[in-house]
Formats: structure tokens, sequence, C-alpha cells
């Protein structure tokens, strides 16, 4: 069966995974499902460059074309620049609403993959994402694993995840086609990282963190913006807010 194109739209991301076997079984699992994009985001640096090529190539079997092809960033925003969705997978289950599981989130994702690029970002063995990078993801997916024991194994929650995209794309190619693309451009991660600045900048100019933990407000305010922004139009209308701000304050 010819794997659906659109699977191509979509980045694998890993943020400082510890083991490079799990690396190695990251990249077999994205070949068994279709998918092809592998980014390691602030790797870790081995003493021994040649460990981690043996332990990484040792687990990829097939796949070490793909592990071979993956790309380096020096950090998270470096390597999902260019997305236009970020969605993260964790274990932790935040207060937040917007944590579903990645049989409800595959039809949304690949709807986003029509318009450009889609990061899946997991985050290390141990630690997972952390609460900043967790702000980052416009979407977050939990696997609904048992709470006798939820951690999952990177590389199982990564096919998982994977499972289910291919899934829903294999049944939208079967079926009637998805839908057409947004005629209004969706903004990248670096476009909407400015948009943050310049808006948390100009409610700084106007006293809002004042007596607040800002670490605290900061992000709750991405995860504010990353769920309004879902357009360039939308993210003009903000950035224009962030102008009217620092406008009104500069008259009076």
């Amino acid at each position: 069966m010819r794997d659906p194109d659109i699977l191509q739209r979509f980045q694998v991301v890993l943020w400082r995974p510890k083991s490079p076997g799990n690396v190695g079984s990251v990249a077999r699992a994205m070949k068994n499902m279709g998918f092809a994009d592998l980014r390691l985001a602030d790797p870790i640096a081995y003493r021994d460059p040649g460990y981690f090529e043996h332990e990484a190539g040792r687990l990829a079997w097939s796949a070490s074309d793909l592990l071979w092809c993956r790309a380096e960033y020096p950090s998270i925003a470096a390597a999902v620049a260019d997305a236009t969705l970020v969605a993260g997978f964790s274990v932790r289950r935040p207060p937040e609403h917007r944590s579903a599981s990645p049989r409800a989130l595959a039809p949304r994702l690949l709807q986003a993959a029509q318009d450009g690029p889609v990061a899946l970002l997991f985050g290390q063995e141990d630690i997972g994402l952390t609460d900043d990078l967790l702000a980052r993801c416009q979407v977050l997916g939990t696997i609904p694993s048992s709470a006798q024991y939820a951690s999952l194994n990177l590389a199982q929650a990564v096919l998982l995840v994977l499972y289910e995209i291919r899934l829903a794309a294999l049944s939208a190619a079967d079926g009637a086609q998805g839908s057409s693309a947004s005629d209004d451009e969706v903004p990248t991660q670096t476009q909407i990282d400015a948009c943050f600045a310049r808006l948390s900048g100009a409610l700084d100019d106007v006293g809002y963190f004042a007596g607040t933990g800002r670490d605290h407000m900061e992000r709750e305010l991405r995860i504010a913006l990353g769920e309004v922004v879902s357009s360039r139009r939308g993210l003009a209308l903000i950035e224009g807010i962030a102008h009217r701000i620092r406008l009104g304050r500069r008259r009076a």
C-alpha cells in the first residue's frame, strides 16, 4: 500500500533523548509507519561520538538511512521553526483543557498538515516535556495508558502516535478526499515566537506583569496565543493590538 504523501509533512522532534538506542528505535518506528523527518533538539554530546552511532544504528535495523539523515538543532525553537503547528505528547495530564488522545488528535493534525509542516514533540525519557516546552505546543496529546504504570518507552510512545496518524491518513485516502487547505496562510513557529515577543514587550511596557509571577503569566499567555493564532490574519490582529498598546503608551 502506497504511503499517503501527507505523512511527509510531519516532523518527529525528540528533545534531548538520553538513550541512543531509543533514537534508533524511533527511526525504525517512523519507517514502519511511513514518516521520514527525524529531528533532535539540543542533543546530548557524548564523550565518544561512535557510541551513539553504534547503539542507535544497532536498533534502527533497516531504518539506518533515516537515522543517518536526521537533523540536529541547538534548541526546540530552532527545531520547530518552520512548523505551522506543534503537538506535544506527554504522560503528564496538565490541568489545561487541551490534552487529548492521539486517536482524537489525528484528524486535526492531518488537517493542519494540509497547510504546512506539523511538529510532533516528544520529551526526554525521564522528565518528559517541561512546562515551558508544553506551553510551546498548540495541542497536547496523552496516550491513555494504565494509571498503575503510565510511563511508556520513548519509541513505544512515538510508534503509537504515528500509528494513529497513519490510520487516519489511510482512512481519509480511502474515502472522500480531505478538506482543502485554508485560503488564509498558516504562520510558522518563528512568526508566532516573534509575535509573542512583541505582545509580551508591549504588555511589559504598560506594567501588565507587575506584581505577578512573570514566568507563569508568560507561559499562560503563550498557551492562549497558540490556541488563538491559527492564521496569519490572526497573527496580524495580535501584532496590531501590541502596536496599539505601545502607541497608546507613547501618547500618554
